[in-house]
């Protein structure tokens, strides 16, 4: 699932404002991986994660025009799925200090049944994304922004609102946290996909949602 076009964000931003709403659904495909970890590592639940998304997505929309371009737009997204994820936790009531002796399983969608040669594949995605879960909070979303995500640290550190020393830190204390054999076995599995599956009928919900708006109304 790639960006779908070679066109900045910078400048489909800039077609958007103009009147071309469609073009949103580029950003919506580009960073739909993106906001699916940050949505998994604040709030561990596939469904969660997804209406989270939706919201941001929105809110970005809706606020496009306060985009200035001081920062990059997947930063200014990433910033506003955070504050989505926050407030969901904040209304559920779950907005609490994460420690190792609080962690609840990880509710993923069910996956569909794997071919003999794919099992140990799948089973080792499996269990590494679970020893993510394990982490806290922080330790997570700068794992799977710096490892999975492969940003780099100051990118990492702008998307979380961190510093860079902080960033670094904590990466350290997850990758020590999280069992070497997995992670020596992990090489090459892509953690928390967000695969054609799940995102073309949240990109289609999303748009949907975008092309029916008036801007009279508001």
């Amino acid at each position: 699932m790639g960006a779908g076009s070679p066109i900045s964000d910078r400048a489909a931003v800039k077609a958007i404002l103009g009147g071309r709403k469609e073009l949103f659904e580029i950003l919506v495909r580009r960073y739909n991986p993106l906001l699916y970890r940050v949505g998994i590592s604040y709030l561990r639940n596939h469904a969660r994660a997804e209406d989270a998304m939706q919201n941001a997505y929105l809110r970005a929309f809706l606020n496009l025009r306060r985009f200035r371009g001081t920062a990059a737009f997947s930063t200014w997204l990433t910033r506003i799925m955070i504050n989505e994820c926050l407030m969901l936790l904040r209304r559920e009531k779950h907005f609490v200090d994460e420690t190792l002796a609080d962690v609840v399983p990880i509710e993923l969608p069910d996956q569909a049944a794997k071919a003999p040669d794919t099992l140990h594949a799948e089973e080792m995605k499996t269990a590494l994304e679970h020893a993510i879960q394990s982490l806290p909070r922080n330790q997570r979303a700068v794992y799977l922004l710096r490892e999975v995500q492969n940003l780099s640290v100051a990118d990492t550190a702008t998307h979380l609102g961190l510093s860079s020393a902080n960033v670094k830190v904590l990466l350290h204390r997850a990758r020590e946290q999280l069992k070497t054999r997995l992670l020596q076995n992990a090489t090459g599995v892509e953690l928390f996909a967000y695969s054609a599956r799940y995102c073309d009928p949240l990109t289609a919900k999303v748009m949907h949602a975008i092309m029916a708006y008036d801007e009279t109304e508001s």
